[in-house]
């Protein structure tokens, strides 16, 4: 959105002259480069957005034009790399203070910029952008609730999905199918279908492990839908759940939804976290919950923000945050329910609708 470079400069606190972001090859692509012109297609690889106080203007390659047309922001177009070069620096010319994303950027496009941009001081503005892009909009919402929307209606077909000998790399692949044909342009990360002693790896990639009766599993995905994403896990028992299986899924959900709870505009993060850690640390699951209660999603399954016990943030109105406690044992098995929120002034709104319940399936 043309307005979106305005709360970039708002969060800088400094006299940039302008804020350069620029795309290598994918998947090293600046995702801010997608939140400040508002493009909702193409990768737009070595391309560039040029964000000046007036407004956003995008030097692109012929082959990404028809995209950055169509979201009617400022493009100007060049044929090869020398000229792409000599745009960029007519358009530096004068400027004193260059913003960066340096966690976003390659060494050889810094590289670039600093070439074109004829000794001016180059800025590290990855902080300020990181605030700017925590702050949903009313589109980004939007498409964000799309996201979830689409990833919902994936997790409640996933009973009849996922039976008795469905290995995991064939269960992620009919969540990916089914996530695209509701919609979505793909998944928003690697899918995790995790089963059996699988399940307590909480960033598992899906092998040829079968699904087995008695074993818990695990799905972790999300939909992509215009650039933006959701991300979402349920956890279901093949069969009847044991004892232990059951306490630790009661356990798991009660700490989200106490969580939840705590969710508001003004609240700490810390006190979010804390909410889930305490009840997981009172059961017979202490130091089992081994990661954040939550994290940013956005334009990237892991945006800007956090709830967490390690660093503290205020929630503000307008970020999008998941929820997504879990207890992981060991060569038995893991529960993690994780939901997405969008915090308001008096708490928040959930945005995924999937059923939590301990469904056997």
């Amino acid at each position: 959105m043309a307005t979106r470079e305005r709360k970039i400069f708002t969060e800088l606190g400094e006299d940039i002259g302008a804020v350069v972001l620029t795309n290598g090859s994918e998947p090293n692509l600046d995702l801010t480069f997608f939140y400040a012109t508002g493009i909702t297609s193409g990768l737009f690889e070595e391309c560039l957005a040029i964000l000046k106080r007036p407004g956003v203007e995008v030097i692109s390659s012929q082959l990404e034009e028809l995209s950055a047309r169509q979201a009617n922001v400022r493009t100007t177009v060049f044929e090869n790399s020398k000229e792409r070069q000599q745009m960029l620096k007519r358009r530096l010319k004068g400027v004193k203070k260059i913003g960066v994303n340096f966690r976003e950027i390659t060494h050889s496009n810094y590289a670039f910029i600093r070439k074109c941009a004829r000794g001016a001081r180059l800025v590290d503005v990855s902080e300020a952008i990181g605030r700017a892009r925590m702050i949903k909009d009313e589109d980004e919402v939007s498409r964000i609730r799309k996201a979830c929307d689409i990833t919902s209606k994936t997790a409640a077909a996933i009973p009849e999905i996922a039976k008795a000998g469905i290995n995991e790399t064939e269960a992620a692949a009919e969540l990916n199918y089914m996530m695209m044909k509701l919609g979505a342009s793909g998944p928003a990360f690697e899918t995790n279908a995790s089963f059996g002693p699988a399940t307590a790896e909480p960033h598992y990639v899906p092998a040829t492990r079968k699904l087995a009766k008695g074993k818990l599993a695990l799905f972790d995905f999300g939909a992509k839908y215009r650039k933006y994403v959701a991300d979402l896990t349920r956890t279901f028992i093949c069969g009847k759940p044991s004892k232990k299986q059951r306490e630790m899924y009661d356990v798991v959900l009660e700490a989200q939804l106490a969580a939840i709870d705590k969710i508001k505009a003004g609240a700490h993060g810390k006190d979010v976290d804390m909410a889930a850690r305490r009840i997981i640390d009172s059961s017979p699951y202490k130091n089992k919950f081994i990661h954040g209660t939550g994290h940013g999603i956005g334009l990237s399954v892991h945006d800007p923000g956090f709830i967490s016990s390690r660093k503290d943030m205020i929630l503000k109105e307008g970020m999008v945050l998941t929820v997504e406690p879990g207890i992981y044992i060991r060569n038995f098995g893991g529960v993690r329910i994780e939901d997405d929120v969008l915090v308001t002034r008096n708490g928040c709104r959930i945005l995924t609708s999937a059923p939590k319940e301990f469904i056997s399936i």
